[in-house]
Protein backbone atom coordinates (compact mmCIF):
# COMPACT_ATOMS: atom_id res chain seq x y z
CA UNK A 1 0.00 0.00 0.00
CA UNK A 2 0.98 3.87 -0.24
CA UNK A 3 1.85 5.42 3.17
CA UNK A 4 0.60 8.91 2.63
CA UNK A 5 3.19 11.73 3.30
CA UNK A 6 3.08 14.21 5.98
CA UNK A 7 0.70 16.25 3.91
CA UNK A 8 -2.80 15.36 5.54
CA UNK A 9 -5.84 14.70 3.39
CA UNK A 10 -9.04 13.95 5.99
CA UNK A 11 -12.25 12.57 5.91
CA UNK A 12 -14.23 16.11 6.88
CA UNK A 13 -18.10 14.70 6.42
CA UNK A 14 -19.82 11.19 5.65
CA UNK A 15 -23.58 10.91 4.16
CA UNK A 16 -25.28 7.98 3.08
CA UNK A 17 -28.86 7.02 1.99
CA UNK A 18 -31.08 4.00 2.00
CA UNK A 19 -34.27 3.74 0.18
CA UNK A 20 -37.49 3.16 2.04
CA UNK A 21 -38.80 -0.03 0.52
CA UNK A 22 -37.60 -3.11 1.96
CA UNK A 23 -37.97 -6.47 -0.28
CA UNK A 24 -37.67 -9.59 1.73
CA UNK A 25 -36.49 -13.03 0.30
CA UNK A 26 -40.22 -14.10 0.24
CA UNK A 27 -41.14 -11.23 -2.08
CA UNK A 28 -37.92 -11.33 -4.08
CA UNK A 29 -38.78 -14.79 -4.39
CA UNK A 30 -42.44 -13.71 -5.97
CA UNK A 31 -40.68 -11.66 -7.89
CA UNK A 32 -38.58 -14.01 -9.70
CA UNK A 33 -41.64 -16.10 -11.38
CA UNK A 34 -44.00 -13.20 -12.03
CA UNK A 35 -43.34 -13.67 -15.37
CA UNK A 36 -43.60 -17.42 -15.38
CA UNK A 37 -46.29 -18.59 -17.44
CA UNK A 38 -47.45 -21.77 -15.77
CA UNK A 39 -48.67 -23.57 -18.82
CA UNK A 40 -46.82 -27.23 -18.04
CA UNK A 41 -45.34 -29.58 -15.43
CA UNK A 42 -41.77 -27.92 -16.22
CA UNK A 43 -43.07 -24.35 -15.75
CA UNK A 44 -44.85 -25.42 -12.64
CA UNK A 45 -41.70 -27.55 -11.66
CA UNK A 46 -39.68 -24.07 -12.38
CA UNK A 47 -41.85 -21.96 -9.84
CA UNK A 48 -42.24 -24.54 -7.07
CA UNK A 49 -38.04 -24.93 -6.90
CA UNK A 50 -37.73 -20.57 -7.23
CA UNK A 51 -40.16 -20.33 -4.05
CA UNK A 52 -37.75 -23.23 -2.08
CA UNK A 53 -34.36 -21.27 -2.69
CA UNK A 54 -35.79 -18.06 -2.22
CA UNK A 55 -36.64 -19.48 1.51
CA UNK A 56 -32.81 -20.85 1.80
CA UNK A 57 -30.86 -17.07 1.07
CA UNK A 58 -30.78 -16.11 4.31
CA UNK A 59 -29.48 -19.89 5.68
CA UNK A 60 -26.91 -19.48 2.12
CA UNK A 61 -25.50 -16.37 2.26
CA UNK A 62 -27.24 -14.44 5.27
CA UNK A 63 -29.19 -12.22 3.43
CA UNK A 64 -32.73 -11.15 4.99
CA UNK A 65 -33.79 -8.30 3.27
CA UNK A 66 -32.51 -5.67 0.16
CA UNK A 67 -33.76 -2.03 -0.59
CA UNK A 68 -35.64 -0.82 -3.35
CA UNK A 69 -35.32 2.77 -4.97
CA UNK A 70 -38.85 3.86 -5.99
CA UNK A 71 -39.51 4.82 -9.06
CA UNK A 72 -39.97 8.64 -8.84
CA UNK A 73 -36.43 8.54 -7.64
CA UNK A 74 -33.49 9.22 -10.27
CA UNK A 75 -29.28 8.75 -9.27
CA UNK A 76 -29.13 12.54 -9.91
CA UNK A 77 -31.55 13.19 -7.21
CA UNK A 78 -30.02 11.45 -4.99
CA UNK A 79 -26.49 12.66 -5.83
CA UNK A 80 -27.72 16.18 -5.20
CA UNK A 81 -29.15 15.00 -2.05
CA UNK A 82 -25.70 13.69 -0.66
CA UNK A 83 -23.99 16.71 -2.11
CA UNK A 84 -26.24 19.22 -0.08
CA UNK A 85 -25.48 16.85 3.50
CA UNK A 86 -21.10 16.64 2.55
CA UNK A 87 -20.73 20.04 1.58
CA UNK A 88 -20.69 22.86 4.43
CA UNK A 89 -22.75 25.53 3.24
CA UNK A 90 -19.78 28.17 3.43
CA UNK A 91 -17.74 25.51 1.35
CA UNK A 92 -18.98 25.53 -1.90
CA UNK A 93 -16.31 27.46 -3.37
CA UNK A 94 -13.73 25.24 -2.37
CA UNK A 95 -14.99 22.24 -4.07
CA UNK A 96 -12.38 20.90 -6.68
CA UNK A 97 -13.39 17.91 -7.38
CA UNK A 98 -16.66 15.67 -7.60
CA UNK A 99 -15.72 11.88 -8.85
CA UNK A 100 -18.87 9.33 -8.64
CA UNK A 101 -18.77 5.46 -8.78
CA UNK A 102 -21.59 3.77 -10.43
CA UNK A 103 -22.22 0.38 -11.57
CA UNK A 104 -25.64 1.28 -12.35
CA UNK A 105 -25.11 3.70 -15.00
CA UNK A 106 -23.08 3.86 -18.01
CA UNK A 107 -22.45 6.58 -21.02
CA UNK A 108 -22.24 10.41 -20.98
CA UNK A 109 -22.82 13.16 -19.87
CA UNK A 110 -22.46 11.21 -16.80
CA UNK A 111 -23.55 11.36 -13.33
CA UNK A 112 -20.52 13.38 -11.80
CA UNK A 113 -21.18 15.86 -14.34
CA UNK A 114 -25.04 15.70 -14.01
CA UNK A 115 -25.01 16.40 -10.55
CA UNK A 116 -22.61 19.24 -10.51
CA UNK A 117 -24.83 20.81 -12.91
CA UNK A 118 -27.97 20.31 -10.78
CA UNK A 119 -26.21 21.11 -7.49
CA UNK A 120 -25.36 24.52 -9.01
CA UNK A 121 -28.26 25.64 -10.01
CA UNK A 122 -28.80 25.99 -6.07
CA UNK A 123 -24.98 26.85 -5.11
CA UNK A 124 -23.92 29.41 -8.02
CA UNK A 125 -20.87 29.83 -6.13
CA UNK A 126 -19.76 26.62 -7.25
CA UNK A 127 -16.64 26.91 -9.18
CA UNK A 128 -15.21 24.66 -11.88
CA UNK A 129 -14.26 21.23 -10.12
CA UNK A 130 -12.68 18.80 -11.73
CA UNK A 131 -15.55 15.28 -12.72
CA UNK A 132 -15.21 12.24 -13.02
CA UNK A 133 -17.30 8.90 -13.39
CA UNK A 134 -15.65 5.89 -12.19
CA UNK A 135 -17.91 2.67 -13.50
CA UNK A 136 -15.96 -0.40 -15.11
CA UNK A 137 -14.56 -1.63 -11.38
CA UNK A 138 -18.25 -1.86 -10.59
CA UNK A 139 -17.84 -2.90 -6.62
CA UNK A 140 -14.45 -1.35 -6.27
CA UNK A 141 -15.36 1.97 -7.86
CA UNK A 142 -15.49 3.97 -4.32
CA UNK A 143 -11.95 2.94 -3.46
CA UNK A 144 -10.49 3.67 -7.02
CA UNK A 145 -12.54 6.67 -6.33
CA UNK A 146 -11.12 7.90 -2.93
CA UNK A 147 -7.44 6.73 -4.22
CA UNK A 148 -8.14 9.09 -7.08
CA UNK A 149 -9.54 12.07 -4.40
CA UNK A 150 -6.40 11.65 -2.51
CA UNK A 151 -3.61 11.46 -5.22
CA UNK A 152 -4.94 15.15 -7.49
CA UNK A 153 -5.35 16.53 -3.67
CA UNK A 154 -1.12 15.74 -2.91
CA UNK A 155 -0.29 16.16 -6.66
CA UNK A 156 -2.27 19.57 -7.59
CA UNK A 157 -3.26 20.71 -4.26
CA UNK A 158 -6.56 20.30 -4.14
CA UNK A 159 -8.75 21.59 -1.46
CA UNK A 160 -12.03 19.47 -0.88
CA UNK A 161 -12.89 16.58 -3.47
CA UNK A 162 -16.30 14.44 -2.84
CA UNK A 163 -16.46 11.04 -3.45
CA UNK A 164 -20.17 9.42 -4.26
CA UNK A 165 -21.42 5.84 -4.91
CA UNK A 166 -24.74 5.68 -6.09
CA UNK A 167 -26.06 2.60 -6.82
CA UNK A 168 -29.88 1.37 -8.34
CA UNK A 169 -28.71 -2.43 -8.39
CA UNK A 170 -32.82 -3.22 -8.91
CA UNK A 171 -32.88 -1.00 -12.13
CA UNK A 172 -30.19 -3.57 -14.12
CA UNK A 173 -30.82 -6.92 -12.67
CA UNK A 174 -32.98 -9.49 -14.70
CA UNK A 175 -35.72 -10.94 -12.61
CA UNK A 176 -36.21 -14.49 -13.39
CA UNK A 177 -35.28 -18.17 -12.34
CA UNK A 178 -32.28 -18.16 -14.95
CA UNK A 179 -30.80 -15.67 -12.86
CA UNK A 180 -31.54 -16.44 -9.34
CA UNK A 181 -27.83 -16.21 -7.88
CA UNK A 182 -27.33 -13.17 -8.99
CA UNK A 183 -30.89 -11.29 -8.89
CA UNK A 184 -31.13 -11.91 -4.99
CA UNK A 185 -28.09 -10.55 -3.71
CA UNK A 186 -28.06 -7.08 -4.87
CA UNK A 187 -29.92 -3.70 -3.63
CA UNK A 188 -29.73 -0.08 -3.65
CA UNK A 189 -28.43 2.46 -1.80
CA UNK A 190 -25.93 5.64 -2.21
CA UNK A 191 -23.48 7.27 0.18
CA UNK A 192 -20.22 9.61 -0.10
CA UNK A 193 -17.10 11.34 1.77
CA UNK A 194 -16.01 14.90 1.73
CA UNK A 195 -12.18 15.11 1.59
CA UNK A 196 -9.72 17.56 2.99
CA UNK A 197 -6.08 18.58 2.27
CA UNK A 198 -6.08 19.55 6.09
CA UNK A 199 -6.48 18.26 9.59
CA UNK A 200 -9.92 19.42 10.24
CA UNK A 201 -12.13 16.32 9.92
CA UNK A 202 -13.68 12.80 11.41
CA UNK A 203 -10.95 10.84 10.13
CA UNK A 204 -7.08 10.86 8.69
CA UNK A 205 -6.27 8.98 5.44
CA UNK A 206 -3.41 6.96 6.60
CA UNK A 207 -2.52 4.58 3.55
CA UNK A 208 -4.40 4.04 0.05
CA UNK A 209 -4.19 1.28 -2.36
CA UNK A 210 -5.88 0.39 -5.55
CA UNK A 211 -4.30 -2.84 -7.98
CA UNK A 212 -5.92 -5.55 -9.32
CA UNK A 213 -6.26 -9.26 -10.23
CA UNK A 214 -7.59 -9.23 -13.77
CA UNK A 215 -6.69 -12.26 -15.97
CA UNK A 216 -8.01 -14.39 -18.60
CA UNK A 217 -9.77 -16.55 -16.33
CA UNK A 218 -11.35 -13.63 -14.56
CA UNK A 219 -13.09 -11.78 -17.69
CA UNK A 220 -16.69 -12.58 -17.18
CA UNK A 221 -17.17 -14.06 -14.11
CA UNK A 222 -19.02 -10.90 -13.18
CA UNK A 223 -19.80 -8.93 -16.30
CA UNK A 224 -23.00 -6.55 -17.05
CA UNK A 225 -24.55 -2.93 -17.44
CA UNK A 226 -26.25 0.12 -16.16
CA UNK A 227 -28.54 2.61 -17.11
CA UNK A 228 -27.99 5.09 -19.97
CA UNK A 229 -26.71 8.32 -17.70
CA UNK A 230 -27.81 10.57 -20.64
CA UNK A 231 -31.40 8.85 -20.65
CA UNK A 232 -31.80 7.18 -16.95
CA UNK A 233 -35.37 6.77 -17.99
CA UNK A 234 -34.45 3.37 -20.70
CA UNK A 235 -34.03 0.35 -19.03
CA UNK A 236 -30.89 -2.05 -19.41
CA UNK A 237 -31.42 -4.52 -22.36
CA UNK A 238 -32.16 -7.70 -21.08
CA UNK A 239 -28.98 -9.09 -22.69
CA UNK A 240 -26.82 -6.86 -20.91
CA UNK A 241 -28.01 -7.30 -17.39
CA UNK A 242 -26.15 -8.16 -13.80
CA UNK A 243 -24.55 -11.74 -14.14
CA UNK A 244 -22.17 -12.98 -11.45
CA UNK A 245 -20.82 -16.37 -11.42
CA UNK A 246 -20.89 -17.40 -7.95
CA UNK A 247 -19.16 -19.87 -6.28
CA UNK A 248 -15.80 -18.89 -8.46
CA UNK A 249 -16.20 -15.41 -7.76
CA UNK A 250 -17.02 -16.28 -3.67
CA UNK A 251 -14.03 -18.40 -3.82
CA UNK A 252 -12.00 -15.41 -5.30
CA UNK A 253 -13.11 -12.45 -3.38
CA UNK A 254 -12.09 -14.45 -0.32
CA UNK A 255 -8.72 -15.18 -0.95
CA UNK A 256 -8.46 -11.25 -2.31
CA UNK A 257 -9.55 -9.95 1.16
CA UNK A 258 -7.40 -12.49 3.27
CA UNK A 259 -4.50 -11.17 1.36
CA UNK A 260 -5.37 -7.25 1.48
CA UNK A 261 -5.94 -7.88 5.31
CA UNK A 262 -2.57 -9.62 5.64
CA UNK A 263 -0.70 -7.19 3.85
CA UNK A 264 -1.63 -4.39 6.21
CA UNK A 265 -1.03 -6.84 8.96
CA UNK A 266 2.43 -7.89 8.03
CA UNK A 267 3.17 -4.21 8.09
CA UNK A 268 2.18 -4.27 11.42
CA UNK A 269 -0.74 -1.66 11.36
CA UNK A 270 -3.66 -2.26 13.56
CA UNK A 271 -7.08 -2.67 12.44
CA UNK A 272 -9.44 -2.42 15.02
CA UNK A 273 -12.23 -2.02 12.34
CA UNK A 274 -12.60 -3.94 8.83
CA UNK A 275 -15.11 -2.07 6.46
CA UNK A 276 -15.15 -4.49 3.73
CA UNK A 277 -17.46 -5.14 0.24
CA UNK A 278 -20.64 -6.07 1.05
CA UNK A 279 -20.63 -9.40 -1.16
CA UNK A 280 -21.60 -12.58 0.86
CA UNK A 281 -21.64 -12.76 4.98
CA UNK A 282 -21.53 -16.18 5.02
CA UNK A 283 -18.90 -17.42 2.22
CA UNK A 284 -16.55 -14.79 2.16
CA UNK A 285 -16.95 -11.97 4.81
CA UNK A 286 -16.99 -14.44 8.20
CA UNK A 287 -14.51 -17.17 6.42
CA UNK A 288 -12.16 -13.40 6.12
CA UNK A 289 -12.06 -12.86 9.34
CA UNK A 290 -12.12 -16.21 10.90
CA UNK A 291 -8.62 -16.80 8.74
CA UNK A 292 -6.66 -13.34 9.52
CA UNK A 293 -8.36 -13.30 13.48
CA UNK A 294 -9.68 -10.15 13.04
CA UNK A 295 -12.59 -10.36 15.63
CA UNK A 296 -16.13 -10.09 13.89
CA UNK A 297 -17.19 -8.29 16.19
CA UNK A 298 -15.53 -5.68 14.54
CA UNK A 299 -16.96 -6.16 11.05
CA UNK A 300 -18.75 -3.50 9.70
CA UNK A 301 -21.80 -5.69 7.88
CA UNK A 302 -25.13 -4.47 6.42
CA UNK A 303 -25.07 -7.29 3.93
CA UNK A 304 -27.97 -8.68 6.06
CA UNK A 305 -30.66 -6.20 5.46
CA UNK A 306 -29.33 -4.04 2.66
CA UNK A 307 -27.95 -7.09 0.32
CA UNK A 308 -24.82 -6.29 -2.10
CA UNK A 309 -24.98 -2.83 -2.75
CA UNK A 310 -21.87 -2.33 -5.35
CA UNK A 311 -19.62 0.04 -4.46
CA UNK A 312 -22.06 2.20 -2.07
CA UNK A 313 -21.36 -0.52 0.38
CA UNK A 314 -18.21 0.71 1.97
CA UNK A 315 -19.11 4.17 2.44
CA UNK A 316 -22.47 3.47 3.63
CA UNK A 317 -20.85 1.13 6.39
CA UNK A 318 -18.34 4.04 6.69
CA UNK A 319 -21.23 6.49 7.89
CA UNK A 320 -22.62 4.05 9.72
CA UNK A 321 -20.15 2.91 12.05
CA UNK A 322 -19.36 6.68 12.74
CA UNK A 323 -22.70 7.70 13.72
CA UNK A 324 -22.98 4.48 15.93
CA UNK A 325 -21.27 6.13 18.42
CA UNK A 326 -18.92 2.76 18.89
CA UNK A 327 -15.50 4.34 17.41
CA UNK A 328 -12.64 5.66 19.41
CA UNK A 329 -10.46 8.49 18.76
CA UNK A 330 -6.82 6.80 17.54
CA UNK A 331 -8.81 3.61 16.60
CA UNK A 332 -8.50 2.79 12.73
CA UNK A 333 -10.36 1.70 10.17
CA UNK A 334 -8.98 -0.40 6.89
CA UNK A 335 -11.71 -0.40 3.91
CA UNK A 336 -12.05 -3.13 1.44
CA UNK A 337 -12.56 -3.21 -2.21
CA UNK A 338 -13.38 -6.02 -4.86
CA UNK A 339 -15.19 -6.15 -8.07
CA UNK A 340 -15.89 -6.97 -11.70
CA UNK A 341 -12.89 -9.22 -13.17
CA UNK A 342 -11.28 -8.73 -9.90
CA UNK A 343 -10.24 -5.29 -9.38
CA UNK A 344 -9.25 -3.96 -5.66
CA UNK A 345 -8.56 -1.38 -3.68
CA UNK A 346 -7.68 -0.62 -0.07
CA UNK A 347 -7.92 2.65 2.65
CA UNK A 348 -6.56 2.77 6.06
CA UNK A 349 -8.20 5.51 8.04
CA UNK A 350 -7.67 7.01 11.44
CA UNK A 351 -10.32 8.35 13.46
CA UNK A 352 -10.15 11.63 15.25
CA UNK A 353 -11.44 13.20 18.01
CA UNK A 354 -14.43 15.31 16.48
CA UNK A 355 -16.54 12.90 15.25
CA UNK A 356 -20.75 13.31 14.93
Amino acid sequence: MEALSSQFVSVVRTASTLPDRVVSNREIGTLLIAGVLIDDEAAAEIVSKTRERAELIERKTGLRARRFFGPEQSPVDVGVELMERLIPEDAWATLDALIVSSSSTQGFPGLSQQILAATRCEHPELGTPFVLDVGSNACTGFIYGVTIGVSVMKALGYRRVACLAIEFASRCIAYDPIAFGTSTLFGDAAAGVLLGNDDIGIATVRAVRASSMVDAGTIGLIKGSGMQAAQLSLGVPEALRWFMAGPPVAIGATRILVDEIQRYQAEGLTIDWLIPHQANLTRILIPACERTGIDPARLCASFAETGNTSSASIPLLLDQLIRSGRVRPGQTALLVGFGASFTLGSVLVEFKARLP
